[in-house]
């Protein structure tokens, strides 16, 4: 890695000419950022000033070439977690929202039982009262025996009756 300067020269190796994925690259590039800022950090602590640019040059040069994949494979570890949690997150809303919908659904339907009910119950006795006129019509034509023949004797007989 001594052919890294700055920031600049490893946000063009690890996202711009990478060969991964460019968010894999970008999230490597911030995990080096971040250790950049712990370095910092720790000399500020220690001399009581930030780092100058040279010596932020020089930290860049000084770190060994496996830092990159390092870097990388914190990168693809934090982004397989985080997809992880996003589906774990996902199904669970998901299946809540089934199983919401379901109890509302049910809620819903037991509330309409006893409207559904007295309907029910109204037509089943509209029906049996259509159907106990059609047996009542019909035994009246049976017992009349209004039958072609009886209407022609009867005929027959109201003339000879004459």
């Amino acid at each position: 890695m001594s052919n890294l300067s700055g920031p600049e020269d490893t946000y063009k190796l690890l996202v711009e000419q990478s060969q991964d994925n460019w968010l894999y690259g970008l999230v490597a590039f911030a995990v080096l950022e971040e250790q950049r800022i712990e370095w910092m950090r720790h000399i500020e602590s220690k001399s009581g000033a930030l780092p100058t640019d040279q010596q932020i040059r020089d930290w860049y040069q000084q770190q060994p070439s496996s830092v990159l994949l390092r870097a990388r494979g914190t990168a693809e570890n934090a982004l397989k977690v985080y997809a992880e949690e996003i589906a774990t997150t996902i199904e669970e809303d998901y299946k809540k929202e089934i199983l919401e919908s379901t109890v509302v659904s049910e809620i819903r339907s037991n509330n309409r039982f006893w409207p559904q009910f007295g309907a029910n119950v109204a037509s089943g006795l509209v029906s049996t009262f259509i159907f106990s006129l059609l047996l009542v019509l019909l035994a009246l034509i049976v017992f009349r025996d209004p039958s072609p023949v009886a209407m022609i004797k009867q005929a027959q007989e109201a003339q000879n009756g004459k």
